[in-house]
């Protein structure tokens, strides 16, 4: 009985250490910056034993497809070919990349905007590439060839026309985004993020296992867990995006700083149930382009209560310096859902008057004749 339990106390040890070791895992992927991520995905996707999961084989489709975004897509998506044609902005050189494929590239023009989509942007479906070129009316070879370029173009941002962060600072922005019917939709700087999650057909995926190797075989399990690595960094980081822009829905439909929701990350780690320092991850170092253009950081659509109080009062204050603390109160929590007690409500009155005088050009003292 004492060997049993000492084995069950071994067991829980061990739990709790690979529990441990998983959390700071995906920390290190969180905070990963977005270009080294770009490349993990290329590096992923590329290597055969993903290509055979993925494009199947004649007898049958393959067992891993991408599922977008409800609200998310690629931005310019309606002028994809255009813009891979061009180069896209100033700091793109895809000329550099497209100087011997001028006839795959007007191949891509050819099959058309909602095909090059379908089947090569977001590959919501697994097929193998045989069927893809056939249906595209393309070959075999030029459709590996357009989605390793997808990939590469991916891993460079090649589709952002934003500038880069310079090295040591800088945000990334991740997409554009924009409100409607109190809904976010997210347009997307590059391609892994408008693609959305892996999605793994485990039916499919025992017909392949079967045209493995044995060394396939031993690796993978490694890749299944690899995606599912992916797809936990990818619909952690997304919901934080998305849960913020939903409470700060009013703010970014009219870009009135007052709608502005006072939100803390251990606010926004309770409604998630997540960590305040994987909040902290996600957001650190990345950015948004808000609807009217501006880019902005993610961290500014968490404003402190005390900041969004001190912008309140001071604009209510502007108008009409006479009101009560009382009421400033009651009109906080009516207006703006802030409930607050009077004697917060006097601090910062105390504070906004304070800036008020500060902020007023000190009198230079006028001189009497003769003195």
């Amino acid at each position: 009985m004492k060997k049993a339990e000492q084995r069950l106390e071994q067991r829980l040890r061990q739990d709790q250490r690979m529990a441990v070791f998983g959390r700071m895992r995906m920390a290190e992927w969180i905070e990963m910056p977005e270009r080294d991520f770009a490349r993990e995905i290329e590096k992923l996707e590329k290597s055969p034993l993903f290509r055979k999961l993925s494009f199947g084989s004649p007898s049958h489709n393959g067992a891993i497809r991408r599922q977008r975004w409800t609200r998310g897509r690629l931005i310019g998506a309606a002028e994809i070919n255009e813009r891979v044609m061009s180069g896209g902005g100033e700091r793109v050189q895809v000329e550099e990349h497209l100087a011997d494929r001028a006839e795959l590239m007007n191949k891509i023009q050819a099959m058309g905007q909602e095909a090059f989509e379908r089947y090569f942007l977001y590959g919501e479906e697994a097929l193998p590439l045989a069927d893809i070129a056939r249906r595209t009316g393309i070959s075999e070879e030029d459709a590996r060839v357009i989605h390793d370029f997808l990939l590469e173009l991916g891993a460079e941002e090649e589709f952002s026309d934003l500038p880069k962060p310079a090295s040591g600072g800088g945000y990334y922005c991740v997409a554009r985004l924009s409100v409607e019917e109190d809904e976010p939709e997210f347009e997307f700087f590059s391609p892994h993020w408008a693609r959305g999650l892996y999605q793994i057909r485990y039916d499919l995926l025992e017909q392949i296992k079967a045209e493995l190797s044995t060394e396939e075989l031993k690796r993978l399990p490694g890749l299944l867990k690899r995606l599912e690595t992916i797809n936990l960094r990818q619909s952690t980081m997304f919901r934080i995006f998305e849960t913020l822009a939903k409470v700060q829905a009013g703010f970014l439909q009219t870009q009135e700083e007052e709608l502005r929701k006072p939100v803390s990350l251990r606010m926004l780690a309770r409604r998630l149930d997540l960590a305040p320092s994987t909040i902290c991850r996600a957001l650190s170092g990345r950015s948004v382009r808000l609807p009217w253009g501006k880019e902005a950081p993610l961290i500014a659509l968490l404003p402190g209560r005390r900041r969004q109080l001190r912008l309140i009062l001071g604009h209510w204050l502007k108008e009409d310096d006479s009101p009560s603390d009382a009421s400033l109160a009651e009109r906080l929590r009516a207006e703006h859902g802030i409930a607050v007690s009077r004697r917060t409500v006097n601090a910062v009155r105390h504070e906004v008057l304070d800036e008020k005088m500060a902020a007023k050009p000190a009198r230079t003292p006028r001189l009497r004749r003769g003195a």
